[in-house]
């Protein structure tokens, strides 16, 4: 069983960070190929916020990147099964004028054909031209996949990202706060 990896929706909006500095595009982590860097990135909140609440997720919102916590990346660090699906870019957040270190970007290697197109509902992206990339307004997950995976990118629509049971259940009994589980 797949499931969608969502933000929960107790993640305020005012939390969303915005990517600041950094050789990694959002195009980058469409390629599905480990990056190189140099440096970490960097993220910025731009509007005054808790920063205690806000340092209380372990995945956090912004413009196209996956940041995680340092707390989870740590639980993530020595998971063999999930570094093989995603490499752990180094990342650092400014909240409020501060600066944390710690944090990583999610760079998601794995495809996987997880979405029933013929259950599912959707319509060209751009209506005139018919062989444009699909926009799905309701999406049913494949159940028969046998693929041993733990997260990656759903072929028949990048944007969306999926977690395998294994994952859920470890995301679960660590209390990851930030994504609807």
């Amino acid at each position: 069983m797949v499931y969608e990896l969502r933000l929960s929706n107790d993640y305020p909006e005012s939390y969303w960070f915005d990517y600041e500095q950094g050789s990694v595009e959002l195009l980058d982590l469409l390629q599905h190929k480990e990056i190189k860097i140099n440096d970490s990135l960097l993220f910025k909140v731009k509007k005054k916020v808790s920063e205690k609440r806000l340092l209380s997720f372990d995945f956090c919102s912004s413009c196209g990147f996956i940041i995680i916590s340092p707390r989870l990346a740590n639980l993530l660090a020595n998971n063999k099964d999930f570094l093989k699906d995603v490499q752990l870019l180094d990342a650092n957040v400014i909240i409020n004028g501060q600066k944390y270190s710690g944090f990583k970007a999610l760079n998601i290697l794995r495809m996987l054909s997880c979405i029933d197109v013929d259950k599912s509902d959707s319509e060209p992206l751009l209506a005139n031209l018919p062989d444009s990339p699909i926009w799905f307004t309701k999406i049913v997950f494949k159940q028969n996949i046998v693929e041993d995976f733990c997260m990656a990118r759903c072929l028949e629509s990048e944007e969306h990202i999926v977690i395998s049971d294994k994952l859920r259940q470890f995301f679960i009994e660590n209390e990851v706060k930030g994504i609807d589980l």
